[in-house]
């Protein structure tokens, strides 16, 4: 049966009622779509509709709607790739990439400047190494979407799976003198993934993120913009952290007896909701997977070292005599995963604002054994905390979540947003 109107989470087939075969509600297990030869794309599919109609010549056909139940992972990448083909033969889904020009292209544009550049520079090796394998093995904990033009890369954007159902929006960025829209396209491009697949089981995508510096024009135009738009904190929430390195040799006294610095256990985590819907009421513990029922879940953990990644996760609970003061997660992963290393870094949640901040130096100085690099990225929260505390930092990052259940509501606001471009 010719295939029509086909998109990325459905499509439609004719069959002649002499020889129909397909009825409303029936699920078919294993369903090939062949875009032309040797090129087929596998998938559980499911008849949602069923229209008789009479052809030009007379015959009765039957016109089936069919909705993609699941696709393996990377059947998913080769049908978006397709799509976006056919739309805008610029505009790319996990294609080889050149390593070199990748680095020189982040370079040119600005994402790679001096001060990250000095930060980076003792692992520049270990950050090629990582760029080697996301990009040339495509794993399935990552995507990359490019815009290119004759050889030349002119946007990028790419994105992880680092939480059990939650994917991280990262390495934007674009050459915007010779094609302004070219950051657009991309954007839009991951837009598109999202929509198209995040409802099937072999995504794992309940909620998409995003950091993105405070003061950052254009991802906070977008993302902050969203956030506000939509105005639902269950449906799209902002947080923000406060950023700095902690030095990993830097000498600290022992914690006071009154302290103890243990781990997390399911009821410190019903404590830290409790905390955290009071302070913001939005998405971060569900996204990051700060809940009592993943608190030893490391199903992806696995994956990653399955596909020869690195990726570790603990949890620790600072408390002063039985009282939760803070809840600290320890995130190990290769280093370049991220280029800003945000996630392999520990993130601090601070639940008592009197806390010294000279304690909170003292449990990274414990936890920073977990570490090889000499320079800790740390990101706390609340901001509020770090304010009252006079804290020194770097800068502050927004951490922006949307829930799945939500992406119409994203879409619309993109389509405001950005009229002339959509893909």
């Amino acid at each position: 049966m010719e295939v029509e109107d086909l998109a990325g989470s459905d499509f439609s087939v004719e069959e002649y009622m002499d020889n129909a075969v397909l009825l409303a509600g029936m699920i078919i297990p294993e369903l090939y779509i062949e875009l032309a030869y040797d090129f087929k794309i596998r998938c559980k599919s499911q008849v949602v509709d069923r229209n008789v109609h009479k052809t030009n010549d007379d015959k009765t056909c039957a016109k089936c709607e069919m909705t993609i139940l699941d696709m393996d992972i990377q059947e998913q990448v080769r049908l978006s790739s397709f799509l976006h083909q056919a739309v805008n033969k610029k505009a790319y889904v996990c294609n080889r990439v050149d390593i070199d020009a990748l680095w020189k292209f982040f370079f040119e544009t600005g994402f790679i400047y001096p001060k990250k550049y000095a930060l980076m520079c003792a692992d520049k090796e270990k950050f090629k190494e990582t760029c080697q394998r996301l990009y040339l093995q495509n794993p399935n904990i990552a995507r990359h979407f490019v815009y290119q033009d004759k050889g030349i890369i002119q946007a990028h954007i790419s994105i992880i799976r680092f939480y059990e159902d939650t994917w991280l929006i990262h390495h934007h960025a674009s050459l915007r003198a010779e094609h302004s829209n070219a950051g657009l396209v991309v954007l839009r491009q991951v837009e598109r993934y999202i929509n198209d697949f995040h409802r099937l089981s072999s995504t794992h995508m309940n909620f998409v993120g995003c950091y993105f510096r405070s003061d950052n024009k254009f991802p906070s135009r977008v993302f902050g913009g969203c956030a506000r738009e939509i105005n639902i904190p269950k449906a799209c929430s902002i947080d923000s952290f406060v950023y700095f390195c902690f030095p990993r040799t830097c000498p600290q006294p022992d914690l006071s007896e009154a302290m103890a610095l243990t781990k997390t256990q399911p009821e410190d985590l019903l404590e830290l909701e409790s905390f955290y819907d009071y302070e913001s009421g939005g998405l971060m513990l569900h996204a990051l997977d700060l809940e009592p029922d993943m608190i030893d879940s490391d199903n992806l953990s696995k994956e990653y070292h399955r596909l020869g990644f690195k990726r570790e996760r603990v949890l620790f609970s600072l408390k002063k005599n039985d009282v939760l003061q803070a809840v600290i997660m320890v995130n190990v992963s290769d280093i370049g995963l991220n280029m800003s290393n945000l996630t392999n870094c520990l993130h601090v949640i601070i639940l008592d604002k009197d806390l010294p901040i000279k304690t909170i130096y003292i449990c990274l100085s414990m936890l920073s054994k977990y570490y090889e690099q000499d320079e800790i990225p740390v990101l706390l929260y609340p901001t509020s905390y770090a304010q009252d505390q006079s804290v020194p930092y770097e800068k502050i990052y927004d951490l922006w979540i949307l829930n799945m259940q939500y992406t119409d509501l994203y879409a619309k606001y993109m389509d405001n947003l950005f009229p002339s471009y959509s893909l």
